[in-house]
């Protein structure tokens, strides 16, 4: 079988907006079993004879080696790094704030660097996300974003949240031994102006505006919120898993904190997507019980899924802390359906060494 990131074989390290086009991005990937680069940019693509190399790819190279130890800086990544500010009053990062509004499930501790550095001779602005999960991972998200189109920073939020939120969520998935589908597009389009400033013909859809959910009911992009939590869910999970979701009703998460139970989560999906189901709850292979984890606001259905599955990958802890002896229900407490299928439990997957 072909090597792809749909089959988990790449884990993203680094989005690289074109010094060219903004709004065009680059994703550089690493092999997870050699560590080697690859980019998805014309140079590397077509480079087929001699060495596959570009300078997005020799840029993370440098962008590793620097955080290794700012002594072996290289390939015009600053030595030494300056930690993002935050907002006023000590408050928290306004692109941490968007990344975890739009990520939802992403649960624990986050902290950000903000880079000056030189790709080829173009200024760029690095900024990198850190997340350390309540299940004990430390992730990381990296986008860069090129200076002379001038981004403001209100203008790189969607970006930064989009980009580092899905590198972080797919390594998360990869973990726990689920592939996702391919990268989000590569060229995508910020959240447009609505109102008096929105265009009379609508503009592309981009990851930017598919990730704006919530209780935002206009983007100019005739989109209900529930469309757009349906759109975020396909475009995270990508064709194959999103259609075996659809399918089967269900996917499956393995437990970090109860690995002597084996203890595996269904987390089942409505056929008409109306309500949430409970969360049924495998032990050793055998069907044991209900949790009730239930939307604790009026948000889409998709969203409460995905926020869910993400937060049993990252802080399975705080996501099961709804639980108490009211929240515990008997097998087929709110669906008259048996369990047929087994469930197998998997410990984590080793982290993508050139990630870390």
């Amino acid at each position: 079988m072909a090597r792809s990131i749909a089959n988990g074989d790449y884990g993203v390290l680094n989005a690289i907006e074109s010094a060219s086009r903004p709004g065009e991005w680059y994703a550089v990937v690493a092999d997870r079993r050699t560590a080697a680069l690859s980019c998805d940019c014309p140079r590397w693509i077509f480079n087929a004879a001699g060495s596959r190399t570009c300078k997005h790819t020799d840029f993370t190279l440098g962008l590793l080696t620097a955080h290794a130890g700012p002594d072996r800086a290289s390939a015009g990544v600053q030595a030494g790094r300056t930690p993002a500010p935050t907002g006023e009053g000590g408050d928290e990062h306004t692109f941490i704030t968007a990344t975890r509004r739009q990520w939802p499930g992403l649960l624990g501790t986050w902290e950000i660097e903000q880079t000056a550095a030189t790709i080829d001779g173009a200024p760029y602005v690095v900024v990198r996300l850190k997340l350390r999960t309540g299940n004990g991972e430390t992730l990381t998200g990296t986008v860069s974003f090129a200076a002379r189109h001038q981004h403001t920073p209100a203008g790189m939020e969607s970006w930064v949240a989009a980009w580092c939120g899905y590198a972080i969520a797919a390594e998360l998935a990869y973990r726990a031994g689920l592939r996702l589908g391919a990268l989000p597009p590569r060229r995508a389009t910020p959240v447009r102006a609505t109102g008096a400033r929105a265009s009379r013909r609508p503009a592309p859809l981009g990851f930017g505006d598919i990730l704006r959910v919530g209780d935002v009911r206009d983007l100019g992009d005739q989109l209900l919120p529930e469309q757009r939590a349906e759109n975020t869910l396909r475009l995270f999970l990508g064709e194959e898993l999103y259609l075996q979701l659809k399918h089967q009703g269900y996917l499956d998460v393995s437990s970090v904190l109860y690995p002597e139970e084996e203890r595996v989560y269904r987390l089942r999906r409505h056929a008409h997507k109306q309500r949430e189901h409970r969360v049924r709850v495998f032990e050793r292979g055998a069907y044991a019980r209900d949790f009730c984890i239930v939307r604790a606001q009026n948000v889409p259905e998709a969203d409460w899924y995905l926020t869910v599955f993400l937060g049993l990958l990252s802080d399975e802890r705080a996501t099961i802390g709804v639980v108490h002896a009211h929240n515990v229900f008997p097998r087929c407490s709110d669906d008259p359906m048996p369990e047929t299928t087994p469930t197998i439990w998997q410990p984590r997957a080793e982290n993508l060494p050139a990630a870390s």
